[in-house]
């Protein structure tokens, strides 16, 4: 019998630091659970690393209560800087919820304070995640001006990371509007600046961009060797949510090669990644994807459930083109037998 695994131990500030910059984001959420939230906030640096590792293993209801508690806490202390950081935090976490409303309020407060410090990190951040806003309401070239502004404040900040982020959310955004090749090489631009800097979450994102274009290539062997790989780097820093997006692009993957049994076991799991973690984005691709795979099996009941809620998820996002259009393929369905399709 193997022995059990020592309980984690409490944070101390240096070890919230340490882990923090490895970013070994499940350890540093275990201990913070084990942690009194007094002494989280008696540090508010700790209690914000703590938060964002919570975020970053797809507790976002426990980053916002955390990040919201930071904020006020390091506005009591006047440290500004540290406030504005747990705004962005709960924004991101706020966004991942499907609270979009909320989220666009912090991102606004965020440029507010931005503008007034002159502080280009966090214009950059503020404007990038707008740009984020904007691409899942369809407002493409809203995104675009978004994230041109990010880069040019991630540039005069020399921020890497920020530099790296954005170019991969270029890349989702020209591939929205049909340019595949610009998206790559945003994608690949990502790549590069990440794995320079060691940044392995963006690197897998980047990874998993680039292969969402080879499977809309219809070369779905290499989409799915790039979807695979980017599922194993975020398996590794124990992210379940982006490890679901990855799984949703290695289905359609299978999908291409005519694994249709394959592909539901993949969008299962994760569509239990995406209700676990209380994703609204990863639900609504998902259950888009999966409905159109039940629809060409042949169970239309179940397909317009999984479109319904998927177009409830982009609701959500205020995506509302998007759930519009699914709740049009769900209404084809009614009176619809459930014979599968011929190939």
């Amino acid at each position: 019998m193997e022995a059990a695994a020592p309980a984690p131990l409490p944070l101390t500030p240096e070890d919230a630091r340490a882990l923090r910059a490895a970013a070994a984001w499940p350890e540093l959420a275990a201990r913070g659970d084990v942690t009194d939230e007094a002494a989280l906030l008696a540090d508010p640096a700790m209690g914000y690393a703590v938060a964002a590792a919570s975020r970053m293993v797809g507790r976002t209801g426990r980053a916002i209560r955390l990040g919201e508690q930071v904020e006020a806490e390091a506005r009591r202390r006047g440290d500004a800087r540290l406030a504005a950081e747990a705004v962005n935090l709960v924004g991101n976490a706020l966004f991942e919820e499907g609270r979009v409303g909320e989220a666009d309020e912090r991102f606004r407060q965020l440029l507010d304070y931005a503008s007034q410090a002159d502080d280009a990190e966090m214009l950059a951040r503020a404007t990038n995640n707008l740009g984020i806003l904007a691409d899942v309401r369809g407002r493409r070239d809203q995104a675009l001006a978004f994230y041109g502004r990010a880069l040019a404040a991630f540039r005069r900040a020399g921020d890497v990371r920020g530099l790296a982020q954005t170019h991969h959310n270029l890349g989702v955004a020209y591939r929205e509007l049909g340019f595949g090749g610009e998206a790559d090489a945003h994608h690949q631009r990502a790549a590069d600046l990440a794995g320079g800097a060691g940044l392995d979450y963006i690197v897998g994102l980047a990874e998993t961009g680039r292969a969402i274009l080879r499977v809309r290539g219809r070369d779905g062997r290499l989409g799915e060797a790039m979807a695979e790989r980017a599922m194993e780097r975020f398996e590794r820093l124990g992210d379940p949510v982006r490890r679901g997006e990855a799984l949703r692009v290695m289905a359609a993957a299978a999908r291409l090669d005519g694994r249709d049994t394959e592909a539901a076991a993949r969008l299962d799991e994760a569509l239990l990644a995406a209700r676990t973690h209380a994703n609204a984005l990863l639900r609504a691709d998902v259950q888009r994807d999966r409905g159109l795979l039940l629809r060409d099996l042949g169970d239309t009941a179940a397909a317009r459930e999984a479109l319904l809620d998927s177009a409830a998820a982009f609701d959500l996002l205020a995506a509302a083109d998007q759930a519009a259009a699914l709740r049009m393929i769900a209404a084809d369905l009614d009176g619809a037998d459930d014979e599968p399709r011929s190939p």
